[in-house]
C-alpha cells in the first residue's frame, strides 16, 4: 500500500471519528449548539445518526481503499457543509463554535477524501502476479 494513500486514510478516519465524537456529545446534550428551547430532543436523534454517520465514514477509511467510496464521501461532505449553511438561518445562533469547529475539520477531510479519489490505489502485487498469468 501507498505510505502516503495510508496517511491520508488514517488522517481521515481520525478527522471522522473526532467529528462522529462532537456529534454524540451535541446529541447527548454536553456541547451546546443553539440556544436552549426546551425542545432539544431533536438533537438526541441527530446527533446519534450524524456521529453514526461519520464513525461508520471513519471505518471505512481505514477498512477499505476504493476510489467509489472516496467520491461518494467527498460528496457526502459537500452535502453537509450546504446543509449547514442552508440550515443555519433558521437556527439561534445562525453559526456558533460548534458547528465551525466541525466544518474546519470537514475542510481538510474533504481535501483528503479527493486526494483520494483523484489519484487511484496502487495495484498490491498479488493482484498484478494473478492478472499476468490469466
Amino acid at each position: 500500500m501507498d505510505l502516503d494513500r495510508k496517511l491520508v486514510r488514517y488522517a481521515g478516519a481520525a478527522m471522522a471519528a473526532a467529528m462522529a465524537v462532537i456529534y454524540y456529545l451535541i446529541g447527548a446534550g454536553v456541547l451546546t449548539v443553539v440556544t436552549p428551547t426546551g425542545e432539544e430532543d431533536g438533537l438526541l436523534v441527530f446527533g446519534i445518526l450524524a456521529g453514526t454517520a461519520f464513525a461508520a465514514g471513519a471505518a471505512l477509511l481505514l477498512i477499505f481503499d476504493a476510489r467509489i467510496l472516496w467520491i461518494a464521501g467527498a460528496l457526502f461532505q459537500v452535502l453537509v457543509v450546504l446543509m449547514y449553511i442552508a440550515v443555519a438561518p433558521q437556527r439561534d445562533p445562525h453559526f456558533e463554535v460548534w458547528g465551525i469547529t466541525l466544518r474546519l475539520i470537514q475542510i481538510p477531510l474533504i481535501a483528503g477524501l479527493l486526494y483520494l479519489a483523484i489519484r487511484a490505489p496502487h495495484p498490491s502485487p498479488r493482484a498484478t502476479r494473478a492478472g499476468a498469468g490469466a
